[in-house]
């Protein structure tokens, strides 16, 4: 008996300071205290980061992706693919950039919105001094950023304070130029809170439209309401009524409706009496809105075109008269424009070329539900997060990451 007692005593001793019960209700507990510790270092299996956007430039395309980076492939002749060389590859390569939120691609680079705010930049991009760089580097001076942007040769950025500062190709007051300049980033003075740029004219949060000439002054076009901008010769802005308006000195539709007058003789120059008179100033840039009906956006990479409300593509034949044409009629039902290929509202896609009425359906994809475009081919972005990529109208094949 005196035995019994003593193991009690020592059983007692030895669960005395024992946690709860996890069950809180003075049930007994499932499991033994002096039972083995659970493994707590088991390896983690690391998911493979999947594209969560997609971005084609005129030779190489971009993805960032889940994990916030980003993969590049395609041409790399001026370091377009940010490898740190200039050999082109078909499959992503992965440029030295993290923290990833935005990308957009000019002619022949990339550049990249990091979540700090600032902005890095790779390929055939300027900050003042080389022309190209074959990996990212941060654009000096560019900072507080929330929105990047790329036309061209050039790219631009709009801080948490609205102003807009461009490098690259563009002129002393950072205008957007095709001169092939390499100029550091370069305040744009009287254009601020941008959300979409062309060489030429502006749209602002708001909806306004600001456009100017090379080296001159931006000027407001009296459009309040635009929600999409885009240039094909004349910058043209969508309104929220699906108007389609355009800005220059004249219409290219009026224009194309009257007979050229007969040539006169040309008349002997007078000689100058005096004092020489100052030239004019340039005619000031009216608008006009395109005969072309409602439009929900703007398709300009194709022609004068726009995606209607009606999901088809109609554009403008200016050599004759601006008469409405549909140079593709098998894209319809379009959700989406990009390049010269359309996504269709059953997650196919077509692709149309110069001067061919077939818009062939891009063999190899269903279920898109995003695309990025050129003239010459494109990608897109499935439901299942999978990268698809053709050249011309070919058939697409997977991009592995």
């Amino acid at each position: 008996m005196e035995r019994v007692a003593l193991v009690l005593l020592v059983a007692c001793a030895k669960h005395a300071d024992a946690p709860p019960s996890p069950l809180q209700d003075g049930a007994p507990v499932a499991q033994a205290v002096d039972a083995a510790p659970l493994a707590i270092d088991a390896a983690v299996v690391k998911e493979t980061p999947t594209a969560t956007k997609i971005v084609s430039g005129t030779h190489a395309t971009c993805a960032v992706m889940s994990d916030a980076s980003v993969r590049c492939w395609g041409g790399n002749t001026d370091g377009e693919l940010g490898d740190g060389t200039t050999k082109s590859s078909a499959t992503p390569v992965k440029p030295n950039a993290h923290g990833v939120k935005d990308l957009v691609l000019g002619d022949d680079f990339a550049c990249a919105l990091i979540d700090d705010s600032s902005v890095v930049c790779w390929g055939h991009i300027g900050f003042g001094k080389d022309h190209r760089s074959l990996a990212p580097v941060a654009v000096p001076g560019v900072r507080d950023v929330v929105r990047i942007l790329a036309v061209g040769g050039a790219a631009c950025a709009t801080d948490k304070a609205g102003a807009l500062v461009c490098w690259g190709d563009v002129d002393p007051r950072g205008h957007v130029t095709a001169t092939g300049a390499a100029h550091a980033p370069t305040p744009v003075p009287n254009v601020d809170h941008v959300v979409a740029l062309t060489p030429h004219a502006a749209l602002r949060e708001g909806g306004e439209v600001l456009t100017w000439i090379d080296g001159g002054t931006p000027k407001a076009t009296g459009m309040k309401f635009g929600v999409d901008l885009a240039e094909r010769d004349l910058a043209c802005a969508l309104d929220s009524g699906g108007v389609v308006t355009c800005f220059g000195d004249k219409s290219p539709c009026a224009e194309t409706a009257k007979k050229p007058a007969p040539k006169k003789p040309a008349k002997k120059p007078k000689k100058p009496k005096g004092k020489a008179k100052p030239e004019a100033p340039p005619p000031a840039a009216t608008s006009f809105a395109l005969p072309i009906g409602k439009a929900t956006h703007l398709a300009f990479a194709t022609g004068t075109c726009i995606q209607s409300v009606a999901k088809r593509l109609d554009c403008l034949d200016i050599v004759h008269a601006c008469k409405v044409v549909r140079p593709w009629p098998a894209l319809v039902s379009i959700e989406e424009t990009s390049g010269a290929c359309a996504r269709l509202t059953n997650g196919t896609v077509r692709c149309g070329a110069s001067g061919v009425q077939a818009a062939p359906l891009i063999a190899g994809v269903k279920d898109a539900i995003a695309i990025s475009a050129t003239a010459t081919g494109g990608c897109a972005l499935t439901k299942q997060h999978a990268v698809l990529c053709w050249d011309g109208t070919g058939a697409a094949t997977p991009i592995s990451f």
